[in-house]
């Protein structure tokens, strides 16, 4: 159960770790910038959740659950872009489907992103 700043921090450091890397196509692709994207925030909100647990405790449901939100919002993407590389029959319209998944979902992480962002910065409590 995750049920601390600490533990959300973990969780973030723990998708950012295990996105996979390009296997196919340009690294200055919609994909590869992505991933890169999907890495960078993880790795930046879950090692400010760490620290942030370090100074302050456990913290509320209310502060460490956006961080457990982002983390699995760039586990889903990461799990999507995987899903569009990687087939054995092509279907252009699944692909579509996955494509426009996978850009809503990345709106969200953006806007939990700049709200953990803004969390850590002001070490206020912010609502979402």
């Amino acid at each position: 159960m995750n049920d601390s700043m600490d533990d959300a921090g973990c969780c973030l450091l723990s998708v950012a770790w295990n996105v996979a890397p390009l296997t196919e196509g340009r690294p200055d692709s919609r994909r590869g910038d992505i991933r890169r994207t999907v890495v960078a925030v993880c790795q930046t909100a879950g090692h400010g959740a760490r620290a942030w647990a370090a100074r302050h405790g456990t913290g509320t449901e209310a502060e460490y659950r956006p961080f457990l939100q982002l983390a699995d919002v760039a586990y889903e993407i990461a799990t999507l872009l995987l899903l569009v590389e990687d087939f054995l029959v092509p279907d252009i319209e699944r692909e579509h489907r996955r494509w426009a998944e996978i850009e809503e979902l990345s709106s969200r992480m953006t806007e939990l992103a700049d709200w953990t962002s803004a969390f850590l910065l002001s070490g206020f409590p912010l609502r979402l």
